[in-house]
């Protein structure tokens, strides 16, 4: 099925958010050149990478995607507030990531892998085709309009 685009701008994100996931998750594993296996470069990306990426793309879904979600497909209100959960649960993981307890990284990395893995497939496989086949065309324009500028910052 192909995306509506309207979602596009943040499908194209996922992707990125997608690749750290697999890396993490793959631990050792992971066979990239521009990849290290020390624990702590890895919770240093992971920062860099919710600063630089998912913070602003954690702002447009709940400030402008979200609502129109919910308020659209309100029977799926318990999916919107599920995603809005593991947005919290990231970011609060990222504080960790500043401060990580050595015993616990490598388990928290692949766990946080998981979580990102499953909450971009959660929006990717169930939100934007709900939203897709619900929210009228006028209204998905609008939204496109409004993500693109988002995450313009302009």
């Amino acid at each position: 099925m192909r995306r509506h685009s309207a979602f596009i701008p943040l499908s194209r994100e996922h992707h990125d958010g997608l690749l750290l996931a697999a890396r993490l998750q793959q631990g050792h594993k992971a066979l990239l050149k521009l990849w290290s296996h020390d624990l702590n470069w890895q919770a240093e990306y992971i920062e860099k990478f919710f600063n630089d990426n998912l913070e602003r793309h954690f702002q447009v879904e709940e400030n402008i995607l979200f609502p129109v979600a919910h308020s659209t497909i309100s029977d799926r209100a318990v999916l919107v507030q599920h995603l809005l959960d593991e947005h919290k649960y990231m970011t609060s993981m990222i504080e960790y990531f500043r401060h990580p307890n050595q015993i616990d990284l490598a388990k928290t990395l692949k766990s946080f892998g998981k979580t990102l893995e499953d909450h971009i497939h959660s929006e990717e496989r169930e939100l934007f085709p709900i939203c897709e086949q619900n929210i009228p065309e006028e209204k998905l324009a609008e939204l496109g309009k409004s993500i693109k500028h988002y995450l313009k910052g302009v």
